[in-house]
């Protein structure tokens, strides 16, 4: 939507919407000149980061903090001068106005857009930043810890092998790692099942390769993260911790653009572009990875794909079709020796068609189709047939309708969605990952609406989802309610909310196992996992460089399954457990400049109780943690980047016993003196319920990237070292045999001996990332 006013200043009175204010102080011009000043149309708060422009005179500035478009105006008292001006979720203003007076400053009102997107589209072809995305985003809506995360910035973190989308959100407060190996996300106290993943609207079930070491999403075809933690917007459902809302790259209008690189991991490209009639602008991007690092053969292999179009058939409309799939193939045979094999398969596709019209700057409309599939099998075993393998199963077809309205005060946003399918676990034979079936059908229908309004500085954004399950004719009903408090500098918000979840990973509660990951649906006799949250957050930024937050949560999980399978992997086995974590998240970044990066500090307690009541913590709870990570230009083209984490150690169960059982090791390296990933043993630790603790962590990651051009590519070099400093951290403590504790040898106590296990070592790797 443009506006086309004629705005003048007149003595004693006002035309349009420019308001002359040569008492500002600060904001005053220097004498001689008159200045643009814009501030939002409800409140009018002073607007920085709008883009002012002189059409007919060439010149262009931006607004500082206070709004004001530093800088001479052209023209001379009386004359007319055109006067555009686009900012980010705001109705771009096309105006002429009437020069005013030496010294005086014209304030204008920019009206809020109707929605969002439309701005992303535009912005897509320049790479929108770090610091756009976040403005973005905490204009839209309260979502208390949302961030927005873009595709420089997820290049910026040092890479393990290669830049990685969930590895670099590892970096941000709220969130826990486990140890080195894995790339999966714990948010605000909850299990990485509970994160929901979305790609273009898409849910993907499995968003990793590699045991979860890496995420699915090639970032060349990634622009823009949305990541909400803890506080989750009514429009979303089924997750009971944070949502990673990714959405994928566009081409530009200019040609047709290749990216890519080559790693240690593989290869990796992507093409983008636009065809010359339709507004069409389409992508296509893939990638193929074989794990033979250091000529260390480890028999696995992933490879993924992204396909998207975007067409603009009318002025109003929009459509964005996208598709991405991607196979992970992990296959150990010992050969007719050994008669034994491992392999752990899965698959994911996600695909989705979306439908968008803006009527006017109030009202816009949105509908996407989509539908998922996920599909992964386990096999553990000789090369008889008659050996088990688990199967998991999942399609998903999906509906989601919305509308939003949006007015100088109020604003609502309402829709509705349903989503189906099959969710089949099984194992055929015994011995698997579980024994039995718990293949069911579901289908969820809901409705959500999201309410906002302004009352002076304060902004309030009541919401709701409803809905109910088929298969176990539950209902559920999820309240949200946010408010915010704005001045010129820093910003108060607060917000609570309940979420469920039907949907869960079957996993071990001693250790996270590597492979597939196993999803069933809750039976009719099982509970349904529900979190209610609470927080509160204090943003304040500083022109378009800085920006810091201090926020404080707390959430009750009910109802979260927990399995701890020992001889027997009897899905009945499975108990629901409740819960509570807190924390306290304070993080500084800055987003430009020739040093970039951010330093966060979070402490958060995650403990829950059994069915006895009695008290541990899971996994995932990692009581202090400090994130430092920085980006610097130094000189022609070379960047050097490093992270830094120290953390207080994760909660491990200590041994009471062990059993002589058939293991699966997939960490274990065939043909090496530690035998095969399938070995007998009698040394297999029953795990009692007294919990310890694991030392300090602390690792120190480094890259540089050297950027230059030959001919008409451009080529980025780059070496990382991950944990430079060689710090042995443990990642688990192993049972390394039993120990008399009587030197003489009789009637001795005999205690156990654990072994630690290392993570990561001094690991550097070496890539080649380019552009045409």
């Amino acid at each position: 939507m443009i506006a086309r006013t004629l705005i003048g200043v007149v003595p004693g009175g006002l035309l349009g919407t420019a308001v002359p204010s040569p008492a500002r102080g600060a904001q005053v011009p220097s004498p001689g000149t008159w200045a643009v000043r814009t501030v939002d149309d409800p409140t009018g708060n002073p607007l920085d980061g709008a883009l002012v422009s002189y059409p007919e005179h060439g010149t262009t500035r931006l607004t500082d903090g206070r709004g004001l478009a530093e800088g001479q105006g052209p023209g001379g008292s009386g004359s007319r001068v055109r006067v555009m001006i686009t900012r980010l979720g705001y109705a771009v203003m096309d105006t002429l106005v009437a020069v005013p007076a030496a010294g005086v400053v014209v304030e204008l009102r920019l009206a809020r857009s109707a929605i969002a997107l439309p701005a992303l589209t535009v912005e897509a072809e320049r790479r929108m930043t770090s610091r756009e995305l976040h403005s973005v985003m905490f204009d839209r809506e309260i979502a208390v810890g949302a961030v927005g995360v873009t595709q420089a910035e997820i290049k910026a973190v040092p890479p393990l092998l290669e830049a990685d989308l969930v590895r670099s959100l590892q970096a941000f407060a709220g969130v826990s790692s486990v140890n080195d190996y894995s790339g999966e996300l714990f948010v605000r106290g909850g299990g990485s099942d509970q994160v929901a993943v979305l790609l273009e609207g898409a849910p993907v079930f499995a968003p990793y390769h590699l045991f979860g070491y890496f995420g699915a999403f090639n970032t060349d075809a990634i622009e823009s993260v949305e990541f909400y933690r803890g506080s989750i917007p009514a429009r979303y459902g089924g997750a009971l911790s944070g949502v990673v809302s990714a959405r994928q790259v566009t081409g530009a209008d200019d040609g047709t653009r290749l990216s890519g690189g080559i790693s240690l991991l593989g290869l990796r490209i992507a093409a983008s572009g636009a065809v010359p009639w339709g507004g069409v602008r389409w992508l296509a991007a893939t990638r193929r990875a074989s794990v033979n690092v250091a000529r260390i053969d480890f028999p696995y292999a992933f490879h993924d794909l992204n396909l998207g179009v975007e067409a603009h058939p009318a002025e109003r409309h929009r459509v964005r079709v996208s598709l991405f799939a991607s196979n992970d193939d992990f296959t150990w045979d010992g050969g007719q020796q050994t008669r034994s094999s491992a392999v752990s398969e899965w698959a994911n596709l996600a695909s989705s068609a979306t439908w968008s019209w803006v009527r006017d700057h109030r009202l816009a409309s949105e509908v996407t189709a989509y539908y998922s599939r996920y599909d992964a099998s386990r096999t553990v075993g000789g090369l008889d047939p008659s050996y088990p393998v688990t199967t998991n199963l999942i399609s998903a077809a999906g509906l989601r309708v919305g509308v939003t309205f949006r007015g100088e005060r109020v604003g609502a946003r309402a829709g509705v969605a349903v989503e189906g399918g099959p969710d089949k676990l099984w194992t055929r034979g015994r011995g698997g990952y579980v024994d039995g079936d718990l293949s069911a059908s579901y289908l969820h229908a809901s409705a959500f609406s999201e309410f906002e309004g302004w009352l002076g500085p304060f902004r309030l954004a009541p919401g709701v989802r409803f809905g109910s399950e088929r298969r176990s004719g539950r209902a559920f009903f999820e309240p949200r309610f946010s408010v915010r408090f704005k001045a010129a500098a820093f910003a108060v918000s607060a917000s609570v909310d309940r979420t469920y979840q039907f949907m869960s990973v079957l996993r071990d509660a001693y250790a996270l196992e590597p492979g597939a990951p196993m999803w069933f649906l809750h039976g009719p006799g099982q509970p349904v996992s529900a979190a209610d949250g609470a927080s509160v957050s204090v943003d304040a930024w500083r022109g378009e460089d800085w920006t810091a937050t201090a926020a404080a949560w707390t959430r009750r999980f009910r109802n979260a399954p927990h399995w701890r399978p020992l001889l027997s992997r009897d899905p009945s086995a499975v108990e629901f457990h409740d819960g509570n974590a807190r924390g306290l998240e304070v993080m500084v970044q800055r987003h430009s400049g020739r040093m970039r990066g951010w330093l966060s500090y979070q402490w958060a307690r995650t403990t829950f109780a059994d069915v006895e009541d009695a008290e541990y913590a899971p996994q995932w709870d990692r009581r202090h943690e400090v994130e430092a990570m920085v980006a610097a230009d130094v000189r022609g083209g070379l960047e050097v980047s490093a992270r830094t984490t120290l953390g207080a150690g994760g909660p491990f169960w200590y041994p009471a016993g062990h059993y002589g059982v058939l293991r699966w090791n997939p960490a274990e390296q065939p043909g090496t003196k530690r035998g095969s990933l399938l070995q007998e043993t009698d040394a297999l630790v029953v795990w009692s319920d007294v919990q310890g603790r694991l030392p300090v962590y602390a690792r120190v990651d480094v890259s540089a990237r050297y950027a230059f051009r030959w001919g008409s590519w451009d080529i980025v070099p780059y070496l990382s070292v991950i944990n430079a400093t060689n710090r042995k951290n443990v990642l688990v403590y192993e049972f390394a045999g039993l120990e008399n504790l009587n030197p003489t040898g009789v009637d001795g106590d005999l205690t156990f001996v654990l072994e630690p296990g290392r993570q990561l070592p001094l690991f550097p790797s070496i890539g080649i990332d380019f552009r045409f």
